[in-house]
């Protein structure tokens, strides 16, 4: 018979949880100012990675249809 990991899932994700905890904490500990800093950031390189990607293939799209 095969032998299975019992293991409890919130015994597995400790390590996990315990970055999102203190994530969650650290946040809290913002101020309004650092708080709009952080996610100005973060959507900073959200267009920066996602974006101008997105706008070059485009950009290809438009060039390859008028050819």
């Amino acid at each position: 018979m095969e032998k299975t990991h019992t293991t409890p899932l919130s015994k597995k994700n400790e390590p996990f949880n315990d970055s999102l905890q203190q994530l969650r904490q650290k946040i809290e500990q913002l101020s309004a100012e650092e708080c709009f800093e952080w996610v100005t950031k973060i959507m900073y390189y959200a267009i920066l990675f996602l974006g101008v990607p997105y706008f070059i293939f485009v950009l290809i799209s438009f060039i390859r249809m008028a050819a």
